[in-house]
């Protein structure tokens, strides 16, 4: 009997062994990937001083949220074209450097850790959401590809921009759509509060919500609406209590449409000389005396969004897959096809094709194009080399993405049926 109870015991203690071994290798990769991740943004961060011009308006915005308060700094400092949630964490993160003795540089670390430090948070969002949902046989490539993706470091460690932050609440939004419609709300709202261009996904949930109402589904809907009503109620309290909703409405909302008229702000897009017209082109021009530049671009989105919603209400099963696919088609979407649009717009497409080629290993492939041509389009901007000939054979291959990516949604939709 003795010998059973000590055998049993062995067997348990050499299964929980095992467990801990294989837990163990699991994470040994994981930690090598987030200190490579670090390591190379502080080299790039460190090396290149990066969009000067954007990160000197951070800093000042920094200074001025500190010295007049974030519910006030809108009416002091109309310039500010940002939504407050990056201001606040700009905030955050002014408080800490003083602790330390720092002050933010336009060019250095001081400033750039900040993006760096998004990045890396986004990387263990994304590694602890992987585990369960992403294909084990992918997942570690993946995960190097998104801790050390050239994009995402030009993007935040180099150039110093925070698209990384709109991309992953964006993302977070349609993965819980399905099974959290409340949190999806709320993720919503907060990328709204980060960036207008959190807008494009609004169809997504707009078909989602349609879909609900044709099978007659009701409470997801309630729990969607009202996530996303919280935050940007409790925003528009606070400023309305400091006197300044109009200001912040008017400088972080209102003030960037149509603040450029080129038809192009270096997106390697179709209006990079493809549609037959210069970059710097203004977009007001009239075809045939009858339709702007601007309007044929707006309409042409239109006519991705009800491709999209057709994709969506029309496939049998929806699931995540499903609804990141549609914000992948929508997001680069946005970034082909409206005029006025800047290169940093394709950072957040970028980061929902992560997402999909983690479930689905058939979009590896566009998602490894894409990181390497949305790079050579970030960098030769940001060191102003971009020249036509490169440039076109670009805007040539995201034209070829965004076909295939269109073909794929109507092909899945064939297949389901």
């Amino acid at each position: 009997m003795n010998k059973r109870v000590t055998l049993s015991a062995t067997g348990e203690y050499n299964r929980s062994r095992t467990m801990r071994h294989r837990q163990l290798r699991g994470i040994i990769p994981i930690i090598v990937l987030f200190i490579a991740g670090i390591v190379v943004r502080i080299w790039m961060g460190g090396r290149y001083p990066g969009f000067i011009d954007d990160q000197r308006l951070f800093v000042q915005w920094m200074s001025d949220v500190g010295n007049y308060g974030l519910g006030n700094v809108y009416m002091n400092n109309g310039g500010i074209n940002y939504p407050p949630i990056f201001l606040l964490i700009m905030e955050g993160y002014a408080h800490l450097l003083r602790l330390l003795g720092l002050q933010a540089v336009a060019g250095t670390l001081t400033y750039k850790s900040l993006l760096i430090l998004l990045d890396m948070l986004a990387f263990l969002v994304v590694t602890l959401w992987s585990r369960q949902a992403a294909n084990p046989r992918t997942r570690m490539l993946l995960l190097a590809w998104f801790a050390l993706n050239p994009v995402l470091i030009v993007n935040g460690a180099v150039w110093g921009q925070v698209d990384v932050l709109n991309g992953m609440l964006m993302a977070g939004s349609l993965l819980l759509l399905l099974s959290l419609p409340l949190g999806a709300g709320i993720l919503f709202a907060l990328a709204l509060l980060t960036k207008l261009q959190a807008i494009v996904i609004a169809p997504v949930l707009g078909w989602y919500v349609l879909r609900c109402l044709l099978e007659r589904r009701i409470r997801p809907i309630l729990y969607l609406l009202g996530g996303a009503l919280l935050p940007l109620l409790v925003a528009g309290m606070y400023f309305a209590s400091h006197g300044g909703l109009n200001s912040m409405i008017r400088g972080a909302y209102l003030s960037a449409v149509g603040m450029y008229t080129q038809v192009t702000l270096n997106a390697l897009n179709i209006w990079y000389y493809l549609v037959g017209v210069a970059p710097d082109t203004n977009d007001t021009i009239r075809l045939f005396g009858i339709i702007s530049l601007r309007h044929i671009g707006l309409l042409l989105l239109v006519i991705a969004v009800l491709y999209s919603g057709w994709y969506m209400l029309r496939i049998r099963k929806l699931d995540t897959s499903v609804v990141l696919k549609a914000g992948v088609w929508l997001c680069f979407a946005f970034f082909m096809l409206p005029t006025e649009i800047h290169e940093r717009y394709s950072v957040p497409a970028l980061i929902l094709l992560l997402f999909v080629a983690m479930l689905d290993s058939r979009w590896i492939a566009l998602a490894l194009l894409l990181s390497l041509t949305i790079t050579y389009n970030l960098w030769s901007v940001m060191m102003s080399t971009l020249s036509p000939a490169p440039g076109i054979a670009v805007a040539v291959l995201h034209v070829l993405a965004f076909g295939w990516i269109g073909w794929r949604l109507w092909w899945e939709k064939a297949r389901a049926e």
